[in-house]
């Protein structure tokens, strides 16, 4: 580790040229040649180089010395993040400035990483994401290779959560499997194998989701983990549930809800969701909107963030029940709670069905081509297949075979790319 990427950082930061910042100090070869980590800075060239850049001089100073106190801090902020008790925000008003200007990288380095899980624990994913952008992507993968192996295996896992919520699986799977490999404690290596069945599961490879999420199952319930036992037991009946095996995915909500002590959790609330799809798909719809409805209490309660699912869902339900004055005030509602390109799509597509039932054929068309677009820019390809293989059925009855030879194209090239992105896994 060198100091030259601290020092391009800071003065990319403040918009300085590498001429205006060496000005008086060194010559801008010489500076350049510093940045590049090809010599190393003496002592005074630092200090006059920390206060043109108002930093203190520690911070260029001091970069392998690791601070005892704000190590204890760290700790305390880690341990935070991984409770369910909060406390979080009083403690960063606290220390706030124990953070602004770390000097160790290895530290620096740990707390970027903590902010990423931070900003997830809260539920604020774009922040999190724009934190990964624009601060860990930038680390300088040597930094990384000279940290320790905690840092190592942090730093794994939350890239891997990156690729993650940016819906390119394969490659967190691939960091998530580094993270694990690295893991020592056994709370973090069940994270991992949860993580890893979660983004298998998106993969549509039951076979690895099954063998990740088990073995996440085993490690949380050792640890007396119930609300985590609760989550791979509704991730396994989500599993069964794609593959039609309607009984053993009941079976494993009942497991789910029988190992959990406290009844509002958002865990409580998925099962709940899981138990209306069951119905839904039996076309059980009353025990389905009873049981959608639970779940939105549930996730009304503890201010869930990932409520559109389920109120997506019970629209599906008015449908099918021909409640369309309910279904058109649920609409309303939900179109105001739209937050991003994909449940716009989701929601284009719930109301080019009612146009469609409606018969108002030009709007059902308008609406499926805007909604499968955006299911094609944001890679969508599970959702895009469907939508494009019910929308080239609908061309073919209409005998416009061009444009349902197109949509057809647009669905075959989905699961193209399902199959290319695809991992092996065990047979269920």
């Amino acid at each position: 580790m060198h100091i030259g990427s601290r020092l391009k950082r800071l003065r990319e930061e403040k918009n300085l040229s590498q001429k205006s910042i060496s000005a008086g100090i060194v010559s801008t070869s010489h500076y350049s040649n510093i940045e590049s980590g090809r010599f190393e800075p003496s002592s005074e060239v630092l200090f006059l180089l920390a206060e043109r850049l108002n930093v203190p001089s520690s911070y260029l100073h001091r970069i392998h010395e690791e601070n005892f106190k704000l190590q204890k801090l760290l700790m305390e902020y880690e341990r935070l993040i991984a409770e369910e008790k909060g406390g979080i925000d009083s403690f960063l008003i606290k220390n706030d400035s124990n953070f602004l200007y770390i000097a160790s990288l290895k530290q620096e380095i740990m707390y970027n990483v903590l902010k990423y899980l931070e900003h997830l624990k809260l539920g604020r994913i774009s922040d999190a994401q724009k934190h990964y952008r624009e601060v860990i992507a930038c680390i300088p993968k040597g930094y990384i290779a000279d940290a320790n192996l905690s840092i190592l295996e942090k730093y794994q896992y939350v890239t891997g959560l990156y690729f993650y919520y940016e819906r390119k699986y394969a490659a967190s799977i691939g960091h998530f499997k580094e993270s694990l490999h690295l893991s020592t404690d056994e709370l973090m290596s069940a994270k991992i194998n949860y993580n890893l069945a979660l983004a298998y599961y998106h993969e549509s490879d039951y076979g690895c989701t099954l063998v990740y999420a088990k073995q996440a199952l085993r490690l949380y319930m050792d640890m007396h983990c119930w609300k985590e036992c609760g989550d791979c037991y509704n991730l396994v009946a989500a599993l069964y549930i794609d593959l039609h095996e309607l009984n053993e995915a009941e079976k494993y909500i009942n497991k789910g809800f029988s190992i959990l002590a406290e009844e509002v959790t958002n865990t409580y609330g998925n099962l709940y969701h899981n138990l209306a799809v069951i119905h839904n798909v039996k076309k059980e719809y009353v025990q389905a909107l009873e049981m959608v409805n639970r779940s939105l209490e549930v996730k009304k309660a503890i201010r869930s963030s990932n409520q559109f699912s389920s109120k997506k869902l019970k629209i599906d339900m008015l449908f099918e029940l021909k409640d369309f004055e309910t279904l058109q005030i649920c609409l309303r509602q939900l179109r105001e709670e739209v937050s991003n390109e994909l449940e716009e799509a989701h929601l284009l597509r719930i109301e080019a069905n009612m146009y469609f039932s409606m018969r108002e054929y030009e709007q059902y068309e308008r609406h499926m081509i805007r909604c499968i677009d955006l299911f094609l820019e944001n890679e969508d390809w599970m959702s895009l297949k469907d939508v494009s293989r019910e929308f080239s059925a609908y061309y073919a009855d209409q005998k416009k075979y061009k444009s349902a030879y197109t949509y057809q194209e647009y669905s075959t090239r989905s699961y193209r790319h399902m199959m290319k992105e695809l991992k092996g896994g065990e047979k269920i």
